[in-house]
């Protein structure tokens, strides 16, 4: 198992943080098979096919597939420092990761139905086929359903954020009961922080999907790009939260200076 090996050689992990953890759960075994279970998901969304163009056009996926896949992973990741971290096993852990592992399973679909579509959106509109882009909207998904799919789907999304969200901050109302230092308080309220913003930017997109703008078509394309902030918003916050913790720790060191 994956979660079980990283743990054993402690790749990646951040030394700053003392791992509570380190022995796997039961919580942790199951939900490492709902995330196998999502992947399997996504894998049997696509019809194996049986001729040679047929084979040609499943490239198409791959892309979409690969979005699906990275995202998935992040979320499992999530998951795995969180229990590493903290190793909690109590009821209403318990209860919170069942509500996310339940909204993964229900958004894998249409993760990748989604995904689908924008990669599609956007390869006609770079090669102007306007028959593909017509049929897109004709056939697989009518124009008046596009923002009924971007708000489901935005929804779904920052849920999953939402609650990773929620659950670091349960582990940041118990530091006194883990016994958390000042750097690993720091680091819970950076994990805080980080899942509000992987959240924020689906709500965004709710909200161009709601509003209309620039009819179905262009309303589509935006609330999607949208989505392309996190590769400005996420690098530009853990660059910031690195200079901060550079500051405030420089500084706690210098006042214990004799």
């Amino acid at each position: 198992m994956i979660r079980q090996k990283l743990k054993s050689t402690a790749i990646g992990m951040n030394n700053e943080f003392r791992y509570r953890g380190e022995e796997q759960t039961r919580i942790e075994t199951f939900s490492d098979a709902v995330f196998a279970l999502a992947v399997t998901l996504l894998v049997l969304s696509s019809t194996i096919p049986s001729t040679f163009t047929e084979l040609k056009a499943s490239f198409h996926d791959t892309i979409p597939f690969a979005i699906c896949i990275t995202l998935l992973m992040l979320i499992w990741y999530q998951h795995y420092i969180f229990f590493i971290r903290y190793g909690f096993r109590d009821v209403k852990i318990v209860a919170i990761n069942t509500l996310l592992l339940f909204l993964i399973l229900i958004y894998i679909y249409p993760l990748k139905f989604l995904f689908k579509i924008l990669y599609s959106l956007y390869f006609n509109m770079i090669t102007g086929d306007r028959e593909a882009q017509n049929y897109l909207f004709s056939e697989i998904i009518k124009p008046e359903e596009i923002s009924t799919l971007m708000i489901l789907y935005g929804l779904g999304a920052a849920g999953v954020f939402l609650i990773l969200s929620w659950m670091y901050r349960i582990a940041l109302k118990r530091k006194k009961a883990l016994n958390l230092s000042k750097l690993e308080i720091f680091h819970t309220k950076t994990a805080i922080y980080d899942n509000l913003i992987m959240a924020v930017i689906p709500l965004i997109s709710v909200i161009i999907a709601a509003s209309q703008i620039g009819g179905y078509t262009g309303n589509f394309a935006l609330s999607g790009f949208i989505y392309w902030l996190y590769a400005i918003a996420m690098p530009l916050f853990n660059f910031l939260r690195t200079r901060k913790k550079k500051k405030l720790f420089s500084e706690a060191e210098k006042t214990t200076e004799p």
